[in-house]
């Protein structure tokens, strides 16, 4: 009889325990942890244990939004370490929902139903700073929506139809399942973009008009359509008719009107408020209905001259210190506009050790990082070219040598940044490969912070990131 009491209690505990593993989310509209399970957010950012155990994040003591339940900054991962990757805050990061001011349902899926004290609904506020860290003064405090749990068991996927307040622009949504039978709530975050233009019948890109060079009289300009293959009977060309009208900003626009004159399936442009498209002088964006056949379309220029790119990369130090075999080098400088650039580091035996491509942004102005690991010290190379259309690349190099000895200082790392992040705690002590430096994770619930990073999300990466000094203090140099 003991052994049967013994196994009925085994069986009962792993029921609980399971329970503890997994709660719920919400579903629709998705919130950043599913988007991370919908593989919808970067994958870089979304670690595996987001997007496989969704359920569990965001799980923190109740009691939002009364201080420190859970801190400023941990709003999207509450107290459990797992969702930590979820609390970088940026304007452009996470993929949002198109949302509309005015009656929405909110869907939860709850994998492990709980008696229920209610669900509540918060919204950020106009003009709350979208990349700092989510804190309690990000939002309007007073809920917008509140359902009523009443202690009871809510269905497996109950829906909320709220009535959303009106904002413009990027927002976050803050919704909270507080739990009747436990201490503990469950915060999610929702990324959502307002929506106030009018729906567009031309929704789909295919491809773009980039006018980065002027032409002559005689040049021309062919617009090439895809479907599964060229369509070339779709093909159209714009004459240039004199140096004049060869200007960058005239023919782009005159291409883009032609364009919208001679297909009935392609616009471009850039959207108006009436959901049209409109040519205009620059760069135009190409699209077509969302249920046309067409793929990509390009633009190919026909000239008789030579494109004269231009590249200028900032010098380089001398030399750069290995940390543990580690170096980090940051190459800038100034290029044709939207033309293509590649950076490669390379050693003395032409082995590549990183190669980097970003296309040159309106300004002229570029910026990446070479890294590499398990280097050796010696001579290497950072070479530099740019491309565009017809133009002849243009390539510079500089040499630079990667020395022993990181720091020239006296303090020890644990670790080099970002080896091992996963097991940074409050004390850990990183040795920055970028500047010899030795940074040490605050203590207090900001060292979750210390945790996060991507090569697209460095906020926190200490000595760089725009807030490295939420997170790190600066110690001296290593060894």
């Amino acid at each position: 009889m003991m052994k049967v009491n013994k196994l009925a209690l085994a069986i009962t505990t792993l029921l609980v325990s399971g329970s503890v593993f997994a709660h719920g989310f919400v579903t629709n509209p998705p919130s950043r942890d599913t988007m991370c399970k919908l593989s919808k957010n970067s994958e870089e950012i979304c670690s595996s244990s987001v997007r496989y155990d969704t359920s569990a994040i965001g799980e923190s003591t109740k009691g939002f939004p009364a201080e420190g339940t859970p801190p400023d900054g941990f709003l999207a991962s509450g107290d459990n370490a797992k969702g930590y990757a979820l609390n970088v805050q940026n304007a452009d990061i996470w993929t949002k929902n198109k949302i509309t001011a005015g009656k929405n349902n909110f869907t939860w899926e709850l994998t492990a139903p709980h008696k229920t004290a209610n669900f509540k609904y918060f919204i950020t506020k106009q003009g709350w700073d979208a990349n700092k860290p989510l804190t309690r003064a990000s939002f309007d405090l007073v809920p917008f929506c509140t359902i009523e749990g009443n202690g009871e068991t809510p269905e497996p996927k109950p829906t909320h139809e709220c009535v959303v307040p009106e904002r413009t622009g990027y927002h976050v949504i803050y919704a909270t399942w507080e739990v009747a039978d436990t201490s503990n709530t469950f915060y999610k975050v929702i990324d959502v973009e307002f929506d106030g233009a009018v729906s567009s019948e031309w929704p789909k890109q295919v491809g773009t008009v980039n006018p980065y060079m002027d032409l002559k009289a005689g040049d021309s300009v062919k617009v090439r359509v895809f479907e599964d293959t060229e369509m070339t009977e779709r093909s159209i060309t714009l004459n240039i008719d004199s140096d004049a009208a060869g200007k960058k900003d005239l023919w782009s626009k005159a291409l883009a009107e032609k364009i919208n004159k001679e297909y009935q399936d392609l616009r471009a442009g850039s959207p108006n408020d009436d959901g049209g498209v409109e040519a205009v002088a620059g760069v135009n964006t190409i699209y077509t209905k969302k249920d046309s056949k067409i793929q990509s379309v390009e633009i190919d220029i026909d000239s008789k001259q030579v494109m004269q790119l231009e590249l200028d990369v900032n010098k380089l130090n001398n030399e750069y210190k290995l940390n543990k075999g580690a170096a980090k080098i940051e190459v800038t400088g100034t290029a044709t506009a939207q033309s293509n650039l590649t950076a490669t580091l390379t050693s003395k035996t032409r082995k590549q050790i990183d190669s980097q491509k970003v296309i040159v942004g309106a300004d002229g102005k570029f910026a990446l990082s070479l890294e590499g690991s398990k280097l050796k010290a010696g001579d290497y190379t950072v070479a530099v070219a740019v491309r565009a259309g017809n133009a002849e690349p243009v390539a510079k190099n500089q040499s630079i040598k990667l020395v022993e000895n990181a720091g020239g200082g006296n303090v020890d790392a644990d670790f080099t940044y970002p080896d091992n992040i996963g097991s940074y705690v409050a004390g850990t002590k990183v040795l920055q490969p970028a500047d010899g430096k030795v940074y040490q994770c605050k203590e207090g619930p900001v060292a979750g912070w210390c945790k996060i990073y991507a090569k697209s999300a460095n906020h926190y990466e200490p000595g760089l990131g725009s807030n490295w000094g939420d997170a790190w203090t600066e110690v001296g140099a290593a060894k």
